[in-house]
């Protein structure tokens, strides 16, 4: 929710709302124009940036409350059958069950993704990015299972638009859901408001849903996601639920929109289409709504109420035509964000929360009940998972990011501030640059030979390679072409086994080749050969 002055409205309902037509409104996202500190620790290049999952801000990254009742009646209305290639892998939600031991499936279980996956795709759940706040996370003290997925405040040290103030204590998770709270902050005008984001990045091809209860403000309501470098931005939930009677038009709609930004000198663009407003009659503020995107690719989004699709956006004439993101689309990973916000282009217009509205707890309150987060997977199985005749042996796996020691060898890249492998989510790696290596134990339980393999995913053309070391020996390169996307992973192997004896080695793989920006890496193999 970026604020620049590029949003308009239709059906102006006041001279006021006239008066903000000939303006513009402004979206929700991340600093204003001027803002110098609009880049967090870890900005990067759009080649950095479009590889895919996490990088954490510190590495770079009532009665309105849900019932167990409203939930089975949820799960019930709203889970229509799905198409056979829209099956949902569903894991449970780790936050829940490990925090309090009690919960063995997630709120969401019984809905299906209303998306395609694509043909022999199946959806499977992002855990890392997936939570159905079942847990108590107080706002001065969240806790390890608030942690484990969330960080406070925004993606960098920007304090919000207009007369927003993010504070800490503002966002808390209750009775099951997570509470973005709006006070007044003493002795001032301004507003205090809860915000979190996710300490993994996310990006296409993905699946993000909320389930939200937009609180009784002129506020804005958002879940969100934004580039790290504050250039890229979908929202998914935006929306105001003033009970005030000049802000009906607003409390009956739900903003479906994107941006696309340059920094300087701030330009903003995004679409302005009527469809960007969605309404279907009811107030947002009155019950729990699922809102979901699905970001199919860097020139395709499709938007999702109560799983129904109603608005898709596709194509250069909408997403970017005015050519801001040098022609590469809505392509670079992001954070989740959730919050509420004053945007100035209200209350600079004279719509500000009053004291009476913000100590109202029947007023003042967002209300997140769940945020689930789903990857196309493939239905059909890796054939290289599969014994064959020339692998009748056992097979030894390990993830990328259960490295003991990583490092870098070679000069330090532009964009790239960790040093080493980064680790990601579903035990991935990311941000992999030219000289960066991970040091494994890799027990193979007999004598024998084995072939090496590296299942990895890189959109980069050539220049793609790992050299593997045994036991500090060198032997050998494997030799890497690109997948076609930073999450479209394959197996690649050295031409010549390797020969080892029963017990523990260490494996080192290193990013080899001439591309700057390499691979993300999934899993390393020690297949055994049958004779």
């Amino acid at each position: 929710m970026l604020y620049a002055p590029q949003r308009s409205l239709r059906q102006p309902l006041s001279l006021l709302l006239v008066a903000l037509l000939s303006t513009g409104l402004h979206g929700c996202g991340g600093s204003s124009s001027d803002d110098s500190d609009d880049t967090s620790e870890n900005g990067t290049s759009s080649s950095a940036q479009s590889q895919q999952s996490s990088l954490s801000s510190s590495q770079a990254i009532s009665s309105a409350s849900s019932s167990s009742s409203e939930s089975a009646v949820s799960s019930s209305s709203e889970g229509a059958a799905a198409s056979s290639n829209q099956a949902v892998t569903s894991s449970s939600n780790s936050s829940s069950s490990s925090s309090e031991g009690a919960s063995t499936a997630a709120d969401w279980d019984g809905l299906v993704v209303p998306a395609d996956p694509g043909a022999g795709n199946t959806w499977e759940l992002v855990d890392a990015v997936s939570d159905d706040f079942n847990y108590s996370a107080p706002g001065d003290d969240k806790g390890q299972a608030f942690y484990e997925r969330w960080s406070e405040g925004f993606i960098n040290s920007w304090q919000g638009p207009g007369l927003t103030d993010y504070h800490d204590p503002n966002s808390s998770v209750t009775e099951g859901n997570l509470v973005i709270e709006a006070t007044r902050k003493p002795d001032t005008d301004e507003v205090y408001t809860g915000a979190i984001h996710s300490k993994t990045s996310v990006q296409y091809p993905v699946y993000v849903e909320a389930r939200v209860k937009i609180m009784d403000q002129v506020l804005a309501n958002a879940v969100w996601m934004l580039s790290a470098d504050s250039t890229e931005e979908i929202d998914i939930v935006e929306a105001y639920g003033s009970s005030r009677p000049d802000q009906t038009w607003f409390a009956e709609r739900m903003h479906l929109s994107h941006h696309v930004f340059i920094r300087d000198p701030f330009q903003d663009y995004q679409p302005k289409d009527e469809g960007s407003w969605y309404t279907d009659g009811r107030l947002w503020r009155e019950q729990f709504s699922r809102v979901g995107v699905y970001w199919r690719d860097p020139w395709h989004l499709e938007y999702y109420i109560d799983g129904e699709l109603v608005r898709t956006v596709s194509g250069e004439e909408i997403i970017d035509p005015e050519g801001y993101t040098n022609g590469t689309g809505l392509s670079k990973q992001m954070q989740i964000i959730v919050d509420a916000e004053d945007q100035d282009w209200r209350s600079d217009n004279g719509i500000m929360a009053t004291d009476e509205e913000l100590s109202d707890p029947d007023k003042n309150r967002f209300y997140v009940d769940w945020i689930r987060v789903y990857k196309p997977a493939s239905m059909t199985p890796d054939a290289s998972d599969d014994d064959t005749a020339s692998n009748t042996g056992a097979t030894v796996t390990t993830d990328f990011d259960a490295f003991f020691a990583t490092g870098k060898d070679g000069e330090p890249v532009a964009d790239d501030s960790v040093e080493g492998f980064n680790p990601a989510a579903d035990g991935k790696i990311n941000y992999n640059t030219l000289g960066d290596w991970g040091d494994y134990s890799l027990t193979v339980p007999e004598d024998g030979d084995y072939r090496v393999e590296v299942n990895v995913a890189s959109p980069t053309q050539s220049g793609l390679a790992a050299n593997v070391m045994i036991d500090e020996t060198d032997v050998g390169q494997i030799a890497i072409t690109t997948t076609g996307g930073w999450e479209t992973y394959e197996t690649f192997s050295l031409d010549t086994p390797v020969t080892l004896t029963a017990g523990t080695h260490t494996v080192r793989i290193q990013s080899a080749g001439s591309a700057t920006w390499q691979w993300n890496g999934n899993l390393i193999r020690l297949v055994q050969l049958g004779e």
